[in-house]
């Protein structure tokens, strides 16, 4: 049989050895046993690429373009067949675009067998020369991360289509095109943001409301290639945060469960992923629909304020308005600076609750969540223009997917998230999911809740004080000293079950005066030992489950004390009858606050037996 050639070329954004640890983790589970290359010139005159040196090809120039940092350019592999890699341009995560080289003398037939789906020339190219072909295929990782730009640089849909189009020529006609520097102000280009080296986080769906203490698209896209390379399954998240294993999930074609005990947060979980398959003429339609209703609403309550009467209320009473209006906190209404900002917003919210289309629904809710949290944050204005400005982006998001899903043509995952908790998933059967990829609070080192506030209270979406009572990592949380005391005392049967590590951080914040905090760092493992409980019954047996966690700093006496949520939360998953399969560890400062000084990815398994 004839011998396949490939090469993986990696994003130039690479930044951190250990993504080259994951790029290598996704392309041995989804392709089989590949070699890190520090540079492609290594490689290029012993392998095949050789016979694509001179011509049109010049293989060369692809290998050489905007290459990443670091001992690694990307992997070679050897195979003795010709395989179907539409799987590796759908879900691939660090790979930027690969290349496969083999003898043939019919392109086209190879090129079917490789990638049965693909279209030539926008994603896909190949080169014949002699008895070889060289293919070239561009991964949708490139064209999902790099839409953030055209989200950022259209207006509308002409402009965004038009960009599209931008987007899916620049690595094959513009190759060779001299960008503008970094660094200019006036006269940048749409193809000047794509070669600026960096890493996009909050593309398209990614970013469709604020959210603190997101996980990383690229990454946790490559530990579920890990965790799950067949084609189907069942993922999870059971602390789904905003959405973004669920969104990854979704584009790579796997269906996916969340869980959140956030009402708001599984709200931007289901928005982000039931967004992507609504028909974009009925959102636009159904947005268009809303703004009318909501500026005759909005005109109407202006017209009663002022004690005429000539335009009725269409779709809300207003002494019900008046009489909401009473029980909002003060501290929320004193965070805008219009004066019927709240009054606007729940004659907003009563409209939007009334859209019959679920998914169309949601989506408004979800804006008007964001265009409260702008107004209370981040912006002045009047809050019909804020909301009106937040859905026409939002709107666009989608438009710029539905015309990148022309070329990528994904066949979308389902995804459904529950405001429920990650303790008691009484919804999900036993060992129904396939892997579980999550990332936990960082025992109490972000507060959620206070993030929300203003959009949990004017939504109705929760009773906060039970919310704070049972999120898992809450530093709001109200401690009842006296009971948690005894516990640590030795009278409590949960608190016995803590491996030694989590009895000692505990015990020395006590001996320190540090209270609160021992108490709440107590509440999180015995949290976690029941949410690793339930993660331990609902994942099939020899499936994977990575957990993505840090380690808080706590200042006693002058010296900082590590709290070491990894090793903690790793002796109690063996505890439970999880095996280990590695551990990943990335250094970085994630919270000033909780003096996260580095991450580690614990990766476990279920037993087959």
């Amino acid at each position: 049989m004839a011998e396949v050639c490939w090469y993986f070329k990696l994003f130039n954004s690479i930044k951190e050895k250990h993504e080259i640890t994951f790029a290598q983790l996704e392309l041995t589970s989804l392709f089989g046993d590949v070699n890190p290359v520090r540079n492609f010139s290594d490689v290029l005159d012993s392998t095949l690429f050789k016979n694509f040196r001179t011509g049109n090809a010049r293989v060369q120039d692809f290998l050489a373009h905007e290459l990443p940092y670091g001992e690694c350019h990307g992997f070679l592999a050897r195979t003795h067949e010709i395989r179907d890699v539409s799987h590796l341009v759908r879900r691939l995560a660090y790979t930027r675009e690969f290349f496969a080289v083999t003898e043939s003398n019919d392109p086209l037939d190879t090129l079917q067998r490789m990638f049965p789906e693909g279209m030539v020339g926008k994603n896909v190219e190949y080169f014949h020369s002699s008895r070889y072909v060289l293919l070239r295929f561009i991964t949708n990782q490139y064209f999902l991360e790099k839409s953030q730009y055209i989200s950022k640089l259209s207006r509308n849909e002409e402009e965004a289509s038009n960009n599209v189009e931008s987007l899916f020529s620049f690595l094959t006609e513009k190759l060779h095109r001299i960008p503008a520097t970094e660094t200019m102000q006036i006269g940048k280009r749409l193809e000047d943001y794509f070669t600026i080296r960096e890493e996009p986080s909050l593309y398209l769906t990614h970013y469709m409301h604020p959210y603190k203490g997101k996980f990383h698209p690229k990454m946790v896209r490559a530990l579920l290639n890990y965790a799950l390379p067949q084609p189907v399954g069942r993922v999870m998240d059971n602390f789904a945060g905003c959405g973004t294993l669920l969104v990854e999930a979704t584009w790579m074609g796997l269906d996916s469960i969340g869980m959140e005990i956030n009402p708001l947060s599984s709200l931007m979980c289901n928005v982000k992923c039931d967004s992507l398959s609504i028909p974009v003429d009925s959102l636009k339609k159904g947005i268009d629909s809303f703004l009318q209703d909501l500026c005759s609403d909005l005109l109407s309550y202006e017209t009663q304020s002022s004690g005429s009467a000539l335009l009725p209320p269409l779709n809300y009473h207003k002494e019900a308005i008046e009489k909401r209006k009473h029980s909002i906190p003060a501290g929320v209404v004193s965070l805008f600076s219009e004066p019927k900002t709240v009054d606007h917003v729940m004659i907003a919210h009563e409209l939007a609750k009334k859209v019959k289309d679920e998914k169309i629904r949601n989506f408004l809710l979800l804006a008007l969540s964001g265009a409260i949290s702008d107004l209370a944050r981040r912006r002045k204005g009047k809050f019909l223009d804020v909301l009106r400005d937040r859905l026409k982006n939002l709107y666009l998001k989608i438009y710029i997917f539905d015309k990148l899903n022309e070329v990528m043509t994904i066949k979308l995952g389902k995804s459904r998230t529950y405001a429920a908790d990650a303790r008691d998933m009484k919804m999900v059967e036993s060992e129904s999911i396939d892997a579980i990829v999550n990332s936990p609070p960082y025992s109490t080192a972000l507060d959620y809740i206070k993030n929300d506030y203003p959009q949990l209270t004017l939504l109705e979406l929760a009773d906060i004080p039970q919310l704070e009572a049972n999120m898992i990592g809450n530093p709001r949380f109200k401690v009842h000293s006296q009971s948690l005391l005894n516990e640590i005392g030795g009278s409590g049967l949960e608190y016995a079950n803590l491996p030694q590590d989590a009895k000692d951080i505990i015990s020395s914040l006590v001996r320190y005066g540090r209270t609160k905090e021992a108490l709440r760092t107590c509440k999180f493992f015995k949290d976690m030992y029941l949410a690793l409980k339930e993660m331990h019954r609902v994942l099939k047996r020899a499936s994977k489950c990575v957990i993505v966690i840090g380690n808080n700093h706590y200042k006693l006496d002058g010296d900082y004390a590590v709290v070491k949520n990894d090793e903690i939360l790793k002796e109690m998953a063996l505890m439970l009858g999880f095996k280990e399969n590695r551990t990943i560890v990335r250094e970085l400062e994630k919270s000033h606050a909780g003096m996260i000084r580095y991450e580690s990815v614990l990766i476990l398994e279920k037993p087959s037996v």
